[in-house]
């Protein structure tokens, strides 16, 4: 995967500016990350077609969330914390309706089921994924919740949790290094 991209004193300022709600900042924003958020997305779905539809809706959570935007020199981690958590989800539903639609008419494996191969694939995984994280000591469970299923950052779980914004850091690698150990990911 790419690097997080770096912040110039430029970047913040069109930052700031898409903040207060100027449209054109905030397309120079798009415009500018846009390849960055794809590429992230690739790596998920191995489609370049709908990693560029999928762009568009974490462009819109950034847009929804960039009020609350503090951090100005880590905008390129967080948007990539945002485009990866687009891509889980977008990932889960798709397996969820491929689940439900339970597609099997006897012909021979098209490119479509063999997606739908892989997307079994993944559910194990996933399933052996959900089951290290039970686990998990119910602190880090609870990290893990607010981070990954409420999008909180660091900061605002330390101060939802009373517990230093280092701790937490250490605890989401570790335990990320953990799990993919395990999972020989």
């Amino acid at each position: 995967m790419s690097k997080n991209p770096r912040i110039t004193s430029e970047e913040v300022g069109i930052i700031k500016k898409a903040q207060a709600g100027d449209e054109s900042a905030f397309n120079t924003l798009f415009y500018r990350y846009k390849g960055f958020v794809e590429n992230i997305l690739f790596q998920y779905i191995k489609d370049m077609d709908e990693a560029k539809d999928i762009a568009n809706i974490v462009f819109l959570k950034v847009y929804d969330k960039l009020s609350m935007f503090k951090a100005y020199d880590s905008f390129g981690g967080w948007l990539r914390t945002i485009t990866n958590r687009t891509a889980v989800d977008y990932l889960r539903k798709t397996r969820e309706r491929q689940l439900t639609l339970g597609e099997d008419d006897g012909r021979l494996p098209s490119e479509e089921s063999r997606s739908a191969e892989d997307d079994l694939v993944n559910h194990l995984t996933y399933d052996a994924l959900l089951a290290e994280f039970d686990k998990l000591p119910e602190v880090t469970r609870k990290i893990f919740r607010l981070f990954y299923e409420n999008n909180m950052t660091v900061e605002e779980i330390g101060d939802a949790l009373n517990i230093p914004t280092g701790t937490i850091k250490s605890t989401l690698s570790r335990t990320r290094k953990r799990i993919q150990k395990k999972l020989k990911v």
